[in-house]
C-alpha cells in the first residue's frame, strides 16, 4: 500500500476515533484499502459500511460501541432519528450494555428501506416533539425517549431512564407526567410508562441505583432516602454522601452503598481519580462510616440486577417490608449523627 493512502487512511481513522466514531469512507478508493486491510491489516467493519483500528475498537466498552456505530449510522442516513434506549444513551443515561446490541430507529414503515438484524424500526409519531442533537447524533427529545424506553422495558430498566429523566427534564416528574397522559388514546403502554415513572427519583447517580430501588419497590422493601450526606467523624468540616439510608421506626440506621462501574469510570463521579483511588477512597470511607453505630450493607450492581442476592442482604441486615411494625411511614427524619458515634 501506498504511503500517501496510508497516511489518508491513518488521518481519517484518527479523526474518527477522536470523535467516538466508526469511519464512513467517502471514496470508493478508500474503502477499497480498507476492505484489503480488513483481518491481517488490524482493521474491523463493526457494521456495513463502517471501519475502525481493532486495537480501539476492541478497547471500547459497550456504550462506546454503540454510540460510534449511531454515530456512523447518522453519517450514512443524516435524516435518521433515534429513540428508545439509543437515545437514552446518546442522552447520557446509564442505560444497561446488555440493551445495546441493536439500535433503535424511528422512521415510517414505508420508509423501513436498510434490513439489518442490528436494526430495530419503530413507526411512532413524534411530531409533537422535535429530535434534538445529543453525543453527534439525532435522537428525540428526553421526555420522549423516556416515555419510550418506560413503555418498551422492564419497571427495572425503565427506572434507570426515568431516574435519569426526572433529574433534567424543565418541571421534572409532573411535568413529565403530564406529558405521559397527554399520549393516551394515540400511544400504547402510556399506564405502564406512568407506572415506572410514579417511582423515579431524580437523586440516583447510576443505573445500579435505579434498577436496586426498582427491585426494593418490587419486593416491598421500605424505601431510603437517597445521596444523603454523613459527617466524617473525624474532620468537622469534611462530609460525604452514602447511596441509602433507611431509619427504621425503632431508630436503627442503616446504610446501603450500591458499587458499580460508573462510578470507577465515570469521569463526572471519579473527579478525575483513577479505579483504584475511587476503590481506596470507598475503602477509606466505608472505615469512617463504621464509626457511627450504623449497619452498613454492600451490594454490586450483578446483585441489584440479579435480584435474589439484594433480597436476601436486604432482609439480613434488616431493612424492613413496607407493613411492618419496623417500617417507618412519611418522610425519612433527620440523622443526628453525631449521637451514633461509637464511644
Amino acid at each position: 500500500m501506498g504511503k500517501k493512502i496510508e497516511s489518508e487512511l491513518s488521518a481519517q481513522l484518527d479523526g474518527a476515533q477522536a470523535s467516538g466514531a466508526c469511519l464512513v469512507p467517502k471514496t470508493e478508493r478508500v474503502r477499497a484499502a480498507l476492505r484489503r486491510r480488513m483481518g491481517v491489516g488490524g482493521i474491523v467493519s463493526p457494521e456495513r459500511g463502517m471501519y475502525a483500528r481493532a486495537s480501539w475498537w476492541e478497547a471500547l466498552r459497550p456504550d462506546g460501541r454503540a454510540l460510534a456505530i449511531m454515530c456512523g449510522l447518522q453519517q450514512l442516513h443524516p435524516d435518521w432519528v433515534f429513540c428508545g434506549v439509543s437515545a437514552a444513551l446518546a442522552h447520557g443515561a446509564d442505560v444497561s450494555w446488555g440493551l445495546l446490541g441493536k439500535t433503535h430507529v424511528v422512521a415510517p414503515r414505508k420508509s423501513w428501506s436498510v434490513r439489518s438484524d442490528a436494526l430495530v424500526w419503530h413507526a411512532v409519531d413524534c411530531s409533537g416533539d422535535q429530535p434534538v442533537v445529543r453525543s453527534g447524533v439525532r435522537v428525540t427529545s428526553l421526555r420522549r425517549t423516556a416515555f419510550d424506553c418506560l413503555r418498551w422495558l422492564s419497571f427495572r430498566e425503565g427506572m434507570v431512564v426515568a431516574d435519569f429523566a426526572v433529574a433534567r427534564v424543565p418541571g421534572g416528574k409532573d411535568a413529565m407526567t403530564s406529558y405521559f397522559k397527554s399520549l393516551k388514546g394515540c400511544c400504547r403502554g402510556v399506564g405502564r410508562a406512568l407506572e415506572t415513572l410514579s417511582g423515579a427519583d431524580g437523586r440516583a447517580e447510576s443505573g445500579g441505583e435505579s434498577i436496586a430501588r426498582a427491585v426494593m419497590i418490587e419486593q416491598g422493601f421500605m424505601l431510603p432516602d437517597l445521596q444523603t450526606w454523613v459527617p466524617d467523624p473525624l474532620h468537622s468540616n469534611r462530609w460525604f454522601r452514602v447511596d441509602f439510608v433507611w431509619v427504621r421506626a425503632d431508630g436503627r440506621v442503616i446504610v446501603g452503598e450500591c458499587d458499580g462501574r460508573k462510578k470507577l469510570v465515570d469521569p463526572e463521579l471519579a473527579k478525575g481519580k483513577s479505579p483504584r483511588q475511587v476503590l481506596d477512597e470507598q475503602r477509606r470511607r466505608e472505615g469512617l462510616i463504621t464509626a457511627y453505630d450504623v449497619s452498613v450493607v454492600r451490594f454490586t450492581f450483578e446483585e441489584a440486577a440479579g435480584t435474589c442476592e439484594l433480597v436476601r442482604k436486604l432482609d439480613f441486615y434488616g431493612v424492613p417490608r413496607q407493613g411492618s411494625p419496623l417500617a417507618r411511614s412519611g418522610e425519612t427524619p433527620t440523622i443526628s449523627w453525631p449521637s451514633l458515634l461509637r464511644r
